[in-house]
């Protein structure tokens, strides 16, 4: 009984050795603030199944992508891909996450129909991230172009520098209306009005990505959370969270 006892230990030892995501190696990810909530999930799920932490970094893309560099220690980071090919980082892979949609969503109370009231004089603050960025500024800002209501709106725009500040700033009532995209929409619709599409012909096409980076040290790791935002189960996650 003692020598299957010490066998069943030594074999136990022997696994948790030759795995690498058995043996405390964690990842670092950064991501837009607008993918807070997504990220937070899929990064639970990853840890879960295979015991890697990941520590997460969030804001809006100038700064994160600020951060990464200077940091040197970052493995993967999402966000929109023509963004994130425009930098000056070196990427080793990309696995495709969904398309971004931007949303309008209005405080308790206000009283609008559809985004054509957007220059009613009854709404009078509208809340939008950095334009210079966050890329759902600007896709807003594209939007309010393309619609050719953009001098109308100037006197009403708060810019802020991130989605999550844009919410809060609805969810207290102190702006009228907000745009960010869908995937936080969703997550905060319990605590505004409407929730309001913006056609996506009138903004460039969005599309978020996770790029591994070539200076990450966790590359077992940084693999298999590849593989892993491919699976079925981060699908699910995706799809549920408005990608």
């Amino acid at each position: 009984m003692r020598f299957v006892r010490i066998f069943s230990i030594l074999i136990t030892l022997c696994l948790w050795q030759v795995s690498g995501l058995e043996a405390g190696e964690k990842l670092t990810l950064a991501a837009g603030a607008g993918y807070k909530r997504l990220v937070n999930e899929l990064c639970t799920i990853y840890t879960a199944k295979t015991g890697v932490e990941v520590q997460q970094i969030f804001g809006n893309m100038g700064q994160v992508t600020a951060q990464v560099k200077e940091s040197g220690a970052v493995d993967f980071i999402i966000g929109e891909k023509q963004f994130l090919d425009s930098t000056s980082l070196a990427f080793n892979g990309e696995v495709p996450i969904g398309k971004g949609k931007l949303i309008a969503v209005t405080a308790k109370g206000v009283d609008i129909k559809s985004l054509d009231d957007l220059t009613d004089p009854k709404i009078t603050r509208i809340a939008l991230p950095d334009a210079k960025k966050a890329i759902f500024g600007k896709a807003a800002a594209e939007f309010f172009t393309r619609k050719g209501i953009e001098a109308q709106l100037q006197p009403k725009l708060l810019i802020v520098g991130t989605v999550p500040q844009v919410s809060a700033y609805v969810m207290s009532g102190e702006v009228d209306i907000g745009f960010v995209n869908l995937t936080e929409a969703l997550a905060i619709q319990d605590k505004v009005g409407l929730l309001l599409p913006v056609d996506e012909g009138l903004y460039a096409p969005i599309l978020i990505v996770a790029k591994g980076l070539e200076q990450s040290r966790n590359t077992e790791a940084a693999g298999s959370f590849a593989e892993f935002l491919q699976s079925g189960e981060a699908k699910a996650v995706i799809t549920q969270q408005g990608l």
